[in-house]
């Protein structure tokens, strides 16, 4: 029997205090592990949370003693990695989490110091199915896990396979001891008794006993790394004792990585399991071995935010990055570096989750507009380099419209065209819809680079307005003119842009024609969307043949709880709007898009009282609800954005989706892995410690599906959490947010409540026949990635395509600079069950191209044909590809 005894410490960055008061902490304890080491070379490793961020943390504060930590990280005194820190794995984009990987791995090769081959993932609020894919495809050789599993459910070793076949030895830690069992069974009560080792065998037996029965193998884990833990200086002497005591085991103090390589060697004894770890906790006596679910809906800003900062750096500054380089301009990369840096340290649980105090979460809006900030910079220039941007006023007619994604786009995108605000009088084409009275606007047409006239309907014209505009230098000149704001049908190519002409003419140019069927219907001959006098929404899809009725019902209930945890209280007021004062009126209206708006106005208790009981005030107040329903040409998609102007405290709110039949399950996207979840609570469930929550995350969609098709609901970002509720009329619930006033430590706190105006934006997506994530993932980048524009020479290229789909099967996830530095990196994945080949070209010829791990590492070379280079993704697999060119 070999025992491990592994220590370290879990170091939240920030959480009850904010970060810089933990730095002090970690300064504290890297000086005092220094020192330790010095006096007493029998003290063994220290493992520093399988994070590599803490050593820029230390080394700004400390620069004298880089030399002296990096030696100590060399020798395998100091374990570091494989992260750049821990993040949550339900609320960040699988891209997201590769890039952490990266950027670990890269500071631990740029310092010369090795990296622990170890997933170490010890507190997350449950686990994505894809966590050991992630592992594989950066050579991790095992890892560990705790919340969102049962001792019941789960051995101490097995095998955990990723949705893609991939195979990780895993460590599940036991459910009262989380990451500090040997502390919390042995060393702390030890200490307590002032160091009284008579009682040592009793507390190491009994400890002992229970972790060595939950393996068929003859390996322990004896893990002591609670948060911000100290180093205790007689842990040697700790450890001489129990070999004395138990001769018959072999005592090793070890790193994380010794320990998976043990645990690996023994994989074929190993149970499997397979999927998502998202299971509550049982019972009381589990040491807070809770799953937290409802950090999923805590703070939407944080969400939303760090969504838009996820798809600009991902959709727009990586591959604008890409597509600047194939023009021959290569810009420094420390920028996109610097872009993520800042995005990755909103990524940590208690960051990003929304569950620390006020002062964390505003630390994270400085670190969200810094990445904004950069980002734009890095798209501003690649965009006027590209196209060839002016900013000159005598310059207008002319427009480059941006597309970063892969695949060609065909839709309806708004465009705003700057217009000097005499141009009307000077050009006679000023034009006034009601012959002497009315609005006045210039009349023109559009014409696509082939000269083919564009479709297009007026949004709304604002006059003599300061607006910036793009200069041939990627800056921004302030113009004042008048903005048209369109809507156009545009065609788009992939990985790069269009232009569009605008040409003065003296014929009307009105708006003309329209989606709408009836007074408050439309109908795209796709999808149906009628308006109820309830403000409910009724959804015909034709194809289907299905009609979903009572849309957009909202609901409203107290809570109670803080960032971690939704409180229902015994007596609430579960309010519905139905019955609510509602006006709906007619927002645009043309042969393109169709908006209606629904006003609102629920009468809603004010807050919460905390008196003799938990009870929701006497006192009520308006919350007003504005949606905006649209229904675009050609567009599969009901697009729904919402404003709420948050004026009530202590409460959830969640929009209603009825079904028109019952079902037992969801489907959902979670990174790198799309999960059929039951709707049907485990056997007990209702007696465990920690609620069974119907809530459960989703990325970008979710959905359930029937006998001849089904409903999704795509994001547009910030939203992450969904229930299947199957009451007398089963729903979808789509949490919008929650306002709540308790912080870790804290009794209130004021920023939780989210006072103010909130937007929210989704689309529903009625579909025929059988789920196609591929389909779903396409709409959603549509519905995320929209068009950018500007005003371009008369001499720019009329047509750019740098890169292209050929196929379209698969999912793009990524198209980066190479973490070398020399050319770029896309990826794929395959979210279905069948294999799939797709592929790409360049607008110019290939000069290598290789199949790598997810990390970048090489694996072998492939050849393009015809200047096609084909890619085959396994099923539920992702294939990651490096490319250069001439």
């Amino acid at each position: 029997m070999k025992a491990f005894y592994v220590v370290g410490t879990h170091w939240d960055r920030e959480w009850y205090e904010p970060f810089q008061e933990f730095r002090r902490w970690l300064v504290e304890l890297i000086d005092e592990l220094i020192d330790l080491w010095r006096k007493n070379p029998a003290y063994g490793c220290f493992h520093l949370d399988g994070q590599t961020i803490v050593l820029e943390d230390y080394l700004e504060i400390r620069p004298e003693r880089k030399e002296e930590l990096l030696i100590l990280i060399r020798e395998g005194r100091l374990i570091v990695g494989p992260w750049y820190n821990l993040p949550d794995e339900w609320l960040v984009s699988g891209e997201a989490l590769i890039r952490n990987l990266l950027r670990g791995k890269r500071l631990c090769e740029n310092l010369n110091i090795p990296r622990m081959n170890f997933m170490y993932t010890p507190d997350q609020f449950g686990h994505i199915a894809a966590l050991p894919m992630l592992a594989a495809g950066f050579g991790l050789l095992a890892g560990i896990c705790w919340r969102g599993t049962q001792d019941e459910t789960h051995p101490a070793h097995f095998v955990w396979i990723g949705p893609d076949g991939s195979r990780v030895a895993w460590h599940k830690l036991i459910d009262k001891g989380s990451y500090a069992g040997f502390d919390f069974g042995v060393r702390r009560p030890l200490k307590e008794s002032n160091y009284d080792f008579s009682i040592l065998p009793g507390l190491f037996d009994r400890y002992f006993s229970e972790e060595s029965g939950r393996s068929a193998v003859p390996v322990v884990l004896m893990l002591d790394a609670v948060d911000h833990q100290r180093p205790d200086p007689r842990m040697p002497e700790i450890l001489e004792a129990l070999r004395a005591h138990r001769p018959d085991i072999e005592f090793l103090w070890a790193s994380l990585e010794t320990f998976g390589e043990e645990i690996a060697r023994n994989a074929d004894a190993l149970p499997e399991r397979q999927g998502e770890l998202r299971m509550p906790c049982r019972d009381a006596n589990r040491f807070a071995q809770y799953l937290i679910v409802h950090t999923l809906s805590s703070r939407y800003d944080l969400k939303q935010r760090n969504d838009r900062c996820q798809a600009l750096l991902e959709y727009w500054a990586e591959p604008m990055t890409v597509l600047e380089s194939m023009c021959g301009l290569e810009r420094p990369s420390g920028f996109l570096d610097k872009a993520w840096q800042y995005l990755l340290c909103c990524h940590p649980h208690d960051s990003i989750c929304g569950c620390s105090i006020d002062q964390v979460h505003r630390d994270m809006h400085y670190r969200f507009a810094q990445t904004e900030q950069l980002a734009e910079g890095i798209i501003q220039r690649a965009m006027a380099s590209i196209a060839g941007a002016t900013a000159s006023a005598s310059t207008w007619e002319r427009l480059a419209v941006h597309n970063p994604l892969p695949q060609n786009r065909n839709g309806i995108y708004n465009l705003q065209i700057f217009v000097p605000s005499d141009f009307g009088e000077t050009s006679r084409t000023v034009f006034l819809d009601g012959l002497a009275t009315g609005e006045r606007f210039n009349r023109f047409r559009l014409r696509d680079c082939h000269g083919r006239e564009i479709p297009y309907q007026h949004v709304r014209v604002s006059r003599r307005q300061e607006r910036k505009r793009l200069n041939e230098l990627g800056r921004l000149d302030t113009q004042v003119g008048d903005i048209y704001e369109i809507a156009a049908q545009l065609e788009l190519p992939g990985c790069g842009y269009t232009t569009v002409t605008v040409e003065p003419c003296m014929e009307a140019t009105r708006t003309w024609g329209t989606l709408l069927s009836g007074p408050t219907e439309a109908d795209n001959g796709l999808v149906k969307v009628s308006i109820g006098p309830a403000g409910e929404i009724e959804v015909r899809h034709h194809e289907s043949g299905i009609t979903y009725t009572g849309g957009l019902l909202y609901q409203d209930q107290a809570d109670a709880g803080d960032g971690w945890t939704w409180g229902p209280i015994l007596n609430d007021l579960d309010i519905r709007s139905y019955g609510s004062p509602v006006t709906t009126a007619l927002v645009e209206n043309g042969p393109l898009r169709v908006t209606f708006e629904i006003h609102r106005r629920l009468n809603i208790p004010e807050s919460l009282c905390f008196e003799d009981e938990i009870r929701r005030s006497q006192v009520k107040t308006a919350l007003e609800i504005v949606d905006h329903v649209t229904l675009q040409k050609g567009d599969p998609l009901v697009r729904i954005r919402t404003t709420v102007n948050n004026t009530v405290k202590d409460h959830r709110l969640r929009v209603l989706l009825p079904l028109p039949w019952k079902v037992d399950s969801s489907f959902a996207d979670t990174p790198f892995a799309v999960v059929e979840r039951s709707a049907i609570p485990p056997e007990g469930a209702e007696i465990w410690h920690e609620r069974w929550n119907a809530e459960t995350a989703f990325t970008t969609f979710f959905g359930v599906a029937g006998g001849s098709g089904g409903m999704a609901v795509i994001s547009e970002g910030g939203l992450h959490e969904y229930a299947l509720l199957n009451q007398p009329v089963p729903s979808l619930a789509l949490t919008l947010f929650r306002a709540f006033r308790k912080t870790v430590g804290k009794p209130a706190e004021s920023d939780g409540q989210l006072q103010g105006p909130l937007e929210f934006s989704y689309a529903i997506y009625p579909f025929s026949g059988k789920f196609n994530p591929v389909v779903a993932y396409q709409l959603a980048m549509d519905l995320r990635v929209q068009p950018r524009s500007h005003t371009v020479t008369k001499d720019a290229p009329e047509y750019r395509s740098f890169l292209r789909l050929e196929c379209g099967q698969a999912v793009v996830t990524a198209l980066k600079p190479a973490e070398d530095g020399s050319g770029a990196v896309i990826r794929f994945w395959n979210p279905t069950a069948d294999p799939l080949t797709d592929g790409f070209k360049l607008d110019r010829p290939f000069k290598n191209v290789w199949a790598c791990r997810m990390d970048e590492t090489p694996l072998y070379p492939l050849q393009p044909g015809d200047g096609f280079v084909p890619v085959r993704i396994d099923p539920y697999g992702t294939a990651t590809v490096k490319f250069t060119w001439f």
